[in-house]
């Protein structure tokens, strides 16, 4: 056994023996422990057996990935090239080639940082367990601002990978560890949003696994422009007007797409009024507004939601969280009221809508 992974498995040993796994108040470090073996690993030139893959994957937080929107081999082999020293030559020449794929890139630029950092990761796990109380109960009143009275669940399920700067909302949670590095005290800013996906998806007025092939583009697009705007209150003002927050460089460029929103609710309102509905038009609608939804429909949302908070309060934007075709018809009503340049979604549009909220939920 090498020197470097008896350092890792001696201080992942010592960060273990100090912590109790309360499922119900203790945050998932299973996935970076599983990480952290897995690269130091590779790092000796060996291949990981398929028992110490199947272990990483069976995690909660790489599960739920994996399931989604990554597969187990995506992961197997950028950690592979990223670690083994027998693929270096091949890892340089990657990321040169995939410079026109920042996609890729930037996941492997991501995990060599993690390499770079495996002390303070494991610091830092010690740290957050230390203090997951306070950082779960200011999470979940960040996101209960944002939803309908209820009681939320005793346990909330946050699990910490290394996958990209990035969080998602799934069951679990999911947070990257080194995200939330850079975060700092703002940490709950994010788990609160992605606690409010979390929440909000238990609420849905539909089931995404029902849904006809010809209406799953658009409800996407519907969805995601409802489910960022609301969950974006929660974090993307302090996170891009602090310039202490990891975010705040991009600041300039999410207020120009946010400035911005009106154009795509405008071309939105054309794409939909012209669908004399049909399965055919519908899907070709959605496939080309779903292309064309710039960041996954943050800054549409946030223009969207912050409409209808400015004349209707916050309270507004928490009824009916869970069905999208409720907020569109929500903010059309409230920019009606404004006698700005606010775009408005016409009737025929608006038709449109209400024919799709018809098929796709069952009153």
């Amino acid at each position: 056994m090498s020197r470097m992974l008896i350092m890792i498995v001696c201080l992942l040993v010592s960060y273990a023996c100090h912590q109790e796994h309360d499922p119900a108040d203790s945050l998932d470090f299973s996935g970076v422990e599983g990480f952290l073996r897995i690269s130091s690993t590779l790092e000796e030139d060996t291949e990981p057996s398929p028992a110490a893959w199947d272990s990483l994957f069976a995690t909660p937080g790489y599960e739920v990935l994996t399931e989604s929107e990554f597969t187990s081999q995506f992961f197997r082999e950028k950690f592979s090239l990223v670690f083994m020293p027998s693929k270096r030559s091949e890892l340089e020449e990657a990321l040169e080639q995939e410079k026109e794929r920042p996609f890729y890139a930037r996941h492997m630029q991501h995990y060599l940082r993690a390499q770079q950092n495996r002390e303070k990761i494991i610091a830092y796990m010690d740290s957050l367990q230390a203090h997951s109380d306070r950082i779960l109960e200011k999470s979940a009143r960040k996101a209960k601002n944002y939803l309908p009275k209820m009681a939320v669940e005793d346990y909330i399920p946050v699990s910490f990978v290394i996958f990209a700067n990035d969080a998602r909302g799934y069951d679990p949670v999911v947070i990257d560890i080194l995200f939330a590095m850079e975060l700092g005290d703002k940490l709950p800013l994010l788990i609160g949003h992605e606690l409010h996906h979390y929440y909000r998806n238990q609420m849905l007025a539909f089931n995404r696994d029902d849904i006809d092939e010809a209406f799953r583009d658009i409800l996407w697009v519907l969805d995601q422009i409802h489910a960022e705007g609301v969950a974006d209150q929660i974090d993307k003002r302090k996170l891009f007007s602090d310039n202490s927050s990891p975010m705040y460089p991009f600041s300039g460029p999410w207020k120009t797409m946010v400035e911005q929103a009106p154009d795509y609710i405008r071309e939105m309102d054309e794409t939909l009024s012209g669908i004399n509905w049909s399965p055919g038009e519908i899907h070709a609608a959605g496939a080309d507004l779903k292309e064309k939804l710039p960041m996954s429909g943050h800054p549409v949302g946030f223009y969207m939601a912050n409409t209808i908070i400015a004349e209707k309060g916050e309270k507004a934007v928490k009824t009916r969280i869970g069905n999208p075709f409720a907020f569109f018809r929500l903010y059309n009503e409230t920019a009606r009221l404004k006698a700005d340049e606010t775009p408005i979604f016409s009737e025929k549009s608006m038709r449109v809508l209400n024919e799709l909220e018809e098929n796709i939920i069952a009153f």
